[in-house]
């Protein structure tokens, strides 16, 4: 294929990172998307811990590359309990893109999967469909990926979204995830290694550049 994501990052202003799930490594590709590109990292809606601290720490970049959560709450549940807890209603209305025109992308992490709730009204999917941006689905290279992933491709696909590439986190040569998903989806599918370490700079580049 080349180095078609190399072609796809550089076409285009920002990304949407969303997930088949909770913890398939969203913020885990958001760092490594920010050290590659050195754009603007934000998380519109925050539970827990603010992944901020986490993107910072893995790409020892600074405030600079960062724009603040609309919405940060304590407790690292689902965003509409979370808000609730704290006698919050989140609105998708006032939630906006930051001003990213210094920077080369945007970079725009979900909450949870596609269909995490924000409210009663509103899930993860239409905050996805109201930025418009092109979206990267990040998926696990585990038993049950197939279903997850195709379940998140066909739902964004089915209201007009533009997927640009899928990413499949902690790659196994051996398995048949990859296979599969280029099988069954149209799609370009990044191939992402486990790494001991947050991978440096030319590691990131052989990812980016499919010289795994």
């Amino acid at each position: 294929m080349g180095r078609i994501f190399e072609k796809i990052i550089n076409s285009s202003s920002g990304f949407f990172i969303t997930g088949t799930g909770t913890d398939v490594g969203k913020t885990y590709f958001s760092a490594i998307l920010l050290k590659y590109t050195k754009g603007l990292y934000f998380k519109p809606i925050q539970t827990g811990i603010s992944d901020i601290t986490v993107v910072k720490e893995m790409t020892k970049l600074n405030e600079n590359y960062f724009s603040e959560a609309c919405y940060h709450f304590n407790n690292p549940v689902s965003p509409n309990i979370a808000a609730e807890r704290e006698n919050r209603v989140i609105e998708i209305d006032n939630i906006n893109l930051p001003d990213s025109r210094e920077h080369k992308l945007l970079i725009v992490e979900g909450a949870g999967g596609i269909y995490s709730p924000i409210s009663d009204k509103h899930f993860m999917i239409d905050l996805i469909q109201k930025f418009s941006l092109p979206v990267v689905i990040v998926a696990e290279d585990i038993l049950g990926t197939l279903n997850y992933t195709i379940l998140t491709y066909k739902a964004l696909i089915d209201i007009g979204c533009n997927v640009a590439f899928i990413v499949l986190n902690k790659y196994k040569p051996s398995g048949y995830n990859y296979r599969c998903l280029n099988e069954i989806i149209n799609k370009p599918i990044l191939r992402l290694p486990y790494y001991n370490n947050f991978p440096g700079a030319d590691e990131i580049k052989g990812v980016i550049n499919e010289s795994i």
